[in-house]
């Protein structure tokens, strides 16, 4: 506990000061969130209300989307915690944070008192979920307490003023959230969208703050239609709105505003980068998504971490092929290199609801242009090139994917200049789209 203590006093200390670090070596830029999205969104529920678990995991699971659950540790106010459901939960990725012992209002509570609500909370966590770190805090009733005792315990505490957060929080021991409900400002999926949808506009974090689902007794619920819906919506938009935990975008934040970004060489074959930060490896460990211009003459690369393979696409940006990389600031030079056969390349996205294939990139193209698809669910499937006149050209892909994000990059041969088709096939369904190769 010392160690954990010294360890958020210190982040307290960063974060109430803004001192950060950031220095990026151009060509790179550090998305203002994962994914260069537009704009960051956390669901975070309280009091462990039965519909959570039965309900909006499994939800939130089937969309590839990650919540917080501000859990009370010792009152039956809400029932005792479940602590078999909760490993379950933080086994999934969902994030199991602390809402205090009693939910009693830290305004007017002696600072002994809330240092023990605070400390032995954080604490039960801790022990009763291995591996876990329990790292924000909610204030029961979104009642102030003491900011600095909160800040000896945890990286983040969320109060319920109602605002869109800018990229960077000014108080991450006030971090607004919207109330949703019956009770709330935030009733549809509608209004769930349009909420988050101004954050778009500063690049902002809209936080969420639910309780009750359908008929479990939860303060202020929200029906499972309407949280099924909001899903649906959220996921359409997937490329505007990172969602995720309310602990792993505070970790986030506070990663971009201190990494630094230097290369180290590069060739004609691989690039070397390093990134690093001067923040804590144990707690600060969520990847950073960067990127960069592809040197002249690439049509396609693929990076790795430590000799391990990351997240990494092609994406134009203003009509210029960038290659976008996942890497965790601290965890060992990131080697770019340099790609052009044919082959199948997976990336680790919320997986599709349905198939998609997209516009190959660069189009027109010549040597060589990338094709991205998604699957929805493992299976056969393939991608073949094909003539105006349906004559086949190359078969590119033909073989068993897992659901998910893959590019294939097409280098041809000997076929005159002109326009072809790509097609995707697999079980109950085929797309095809139109590229131009230029002699």
């Amino acid at each position: 506990m010392r160690y954990m203590k010294v360890l958020f006093l210190l982040v307290s200390v960063f974060a109430a000061g803004n001192t950060f670090a950031q220095t990026v070596q151009e060509p790179y830029e550090v998305g203002v969130w994962h994914g260069f999205r537009n704009a960051a969104v956390s669901f975070t529920f309280d009091d462990g209300c039965s519909n959570q678990f039965a309900v909006a995991i499994p939800l939130f699971n089937e969309f590839g989307f990650r919540l917080t659950l501000f859990t009370l540790t010792r009152t039956d106010w809400a029932g005792l915690p479940d602590w078999t459901v909760l490993n379950n939960a933080a086994a999934q990725g969902h994030e199991v944070a602390a809402h205090s012992l009693s939910h009693t209002t830290f305004a007017g509570m002696s600072e002994a008192d809330q240092m023990k609500e605070l400390s032995e909370c954080q604490n039960d966590i801790n022990s009763h979920i291995p591996g876990n770190q329990c790292i924000t805090f909610a204030y029961p009733y979104c009642a102030l307490g003491n900011k600095s005792l909160v800040a000896d315990y945890y990286l983040a505490a969320r109060i319920c003023s109602g605002v869109i957060e800018p990229k960077t929080p000014r108080d991450f021991m006030a971090i607004s959230s919207i109330v949703c409900g019956t009770e709330g400002s935030v009733k549809t999926a509608d209004h769930f969208l349009s909420r988050a949808g101004s954050a778009i506009r500063t690049n902002g974090w809209c936080i969420y703050l639910l309780h009750g689902i359908d008929n479990d007794g939860g303060w202020s619920p929200v029906t499972s239609e309407v949280l099924r819906e909001t899903c649906q919506l959220f996921h359409e938009q997937q490329n505007d709105f990172w969602v995720d935990t309310f602990g792993n975008v505070s970790r986030y934040i506070k990663e971009r505003d201190d990494v630094s970004v230097a290369e180290l060489s590069a060739d004609d074959s691989t690039i070397v980068v390093q990134i690093t930060d001067t923040l804590s490896d144990t707690l600060f460990n969520h990847a950073l998504t960067f990127r960069r211009p592809l040197p002249a003459g690439w049509i396609a690369a693929v990076a790795a971490q430590n000799d391990s393979p990351v997240v990494s696409q092609i994406k134009a940006i203003n009509f210029i092929p960038h290659i976008q990389f996942d890497a965790v600031p601290d965890g060992g030079d990131v080697v770019i290199s340099r790609r052009s056969e044919v082959r199948v390349y997976e990336q680790t996205f919320p997986i599709p609801v349905k198939p998609v294939l997209t516009q190959n990139f660069p189009n027109p193209f010549n040597p060589g242009t990338t094709i991205s698809f998604e699957l929805s669910q493992s299976g056969r499937v393939s991608l073949t090139v094909f003539d105006l006149l349906g004559r086949e050209i190359k078969a590119l892909v033909d073989q068993d994917l897992a659901a998910g994000v893959h590019s294939v990059v097409f280098r041809p041969e000997n076929i005159a200049g002109g326009m072809y088709l790509y097609r995707l096939q697999g079980e109950g369904f085929l797309l095809q789209r139109k590229m131009l190769f230029l002699p």
